[in-house]
């Protein structure tokens, strides 16, 4: 009698197999196997894997069922089916439909959480964060299961087939994605500014211009603003784009230049019906800079300086106007009083000391205060 002498590890389980058919298991520890007629074989199953994978183990189950779940929890998912695993009451594995996992129970207490995909779309709260865990290292969950953060201030719609099915508040969900198509759309619920720049533009008087109009707006009802258009920021860009050429086109450019406030509330009075049906909401909206060809802006710049010169020449007027009734009435003041006139004659007098360096006069003092400044002519 000859015998060959097999070990197994407390965390390995042995196949004994003679002439290529089973014979039993072998359980850890040390085994004495009578080698006898024909050929026999161990296979050697690592439990600490999870899920454990050998093709033995995968034969053995068509062939002896009921000896693979003795020892293995065995996740065997229909069509519409998704596993969770479970290992001492974590989460540990996702297994998708149509597919089979076997799970050791000799190391660790197993269980499985079945799920219908196919009606079943949210995953319960408390499974987010243990598979956003699990999506972070095996790719094969992240194919099943779709993980959704939503910011604050944000919301998203979600899509199930194609089918809008819910909106989802700030937070994080996880959603089984295996048998179904989820699609998540984000939104921000911010205000946002639009900016539509460069616009070449005619007048009412078919004179060109260029025009840059900001806005700025917020999302307040997402499913009309998906429902409505596939691209929100460019509807929004081709509302406020046609109002502006709508309304420079009947204002002349005097009009335009020196009416921007009715301009604003004119494009406000186009579009903003329009972007309301649209879910959106636009508290403000202008033109920000107005642009002129270089020879408008040259003519336009030879008016203001003639209405300016003008201006001056006006102010210039009224000014003199004022001194030559000033001076009026200070000589009828000097006429009618001979001291005022004394007075004035000796300003003017002083006035003459400092041009001058040297003065010849006649008469002593008397030709200085009398004969060298006069104002009023000598009587003869």
């Amino acid at each position: 009698m000859f015998y060959r002498t097999v070990k197994i590890a407390d965390y390995e389980l042995g196949l004994l197999y003679r002439n290529r058919a089973f014979v039993r298991v072998l359980e850890p520890g040390v085994h004495r196997i009578l080698r006898g007629r024909g050929s026999f074989g161990v296979v050697t199953l690592d439990l600490r894997a999870q899920p454990v994978k050998d093709v033995a183990l995968d034969a053995l189950y068509l062939t002896h069922p009921r000896v693979v779940e003795a020892y293995f929890l065995v996740a065997d998912m229909g069509d519409g089916e998704a596993g969770f695993v479970y290992a001492d009451g974590k989460l540990v594995d996702v297994v998708a439909p149509q597919r089979k996992a076997f799970y050791a129970r000799h190391l660790r207490e197993m269980s499985l959480e079945t799920v219908d995909a196919t009606e079943a779309v949210a995953v319960p709260q408390r499974l987010v964060a243990p598979l956003v865990r699990l999506a972070a290292k095996d790719p094969a969950v992240r194919d099943l299961v779709a993980v959704v953060e939503v910011a604050a201030d944000s919301v998203v719609l979600l899509y199930v087939d194609g089918v809008l099915d819910r909106q989802l508040k700030p937070g994080r969900y996880a959603f089984v994605k295996a048998v179904r198509k989820v699609q998540a759309v984000a939104f921000d619920l911010r205000l946002q500014a639009l900016e539509v720049t460069g616009q070449e533009l005619l007048t009412k008087d078919r004179i060109g211009i260029r025009a840059n109009l900001t806005a700025v707006f917020r999302i307040v009802d997402p499913v009309k603003a998906v429902t409505l258009t596939a691209d929100l920021k460019d509807f929004l860009y081709k509302e406020l784009q046609f109002a502006l050429r709508q309304v420079i086109g009947t204002r002349t450019l005097e009009e335009v230049l020196g009416d921007k406030l009715g301009i604003n509330q004119a494009i406000e009075a186009l579009v903003l019906p329009k972007l309301g049906d649209a879910g959106l909401k636009v508290p403000s909206v202008g033109v920000k800079d107005i642009i002129l060809p270089g020879d408008v802006r040259e003519l336009m710049n030879r008016v203001i300086e003639a209405e300016k010169t003008a201006q001056a020449n006006v102010i210039k007027r009224r000014e003199e106007t004022a001194a030559t009734r000033s001076l009026l009435n200070t000589a009828k003041l000097m006429e009618d009083n001979p001291i005022l006139l004394r007075l004035k004659e000796l300003e003017a007098l002083e006035k003459v000391s400092e041009k001058v360096g040297n003065v010849v006069v006649a008469n002593g003092l008397d030709g200085v205060l009398e004969d060298l400044v006069r104002i009023r002519p000598r009587k003869v």
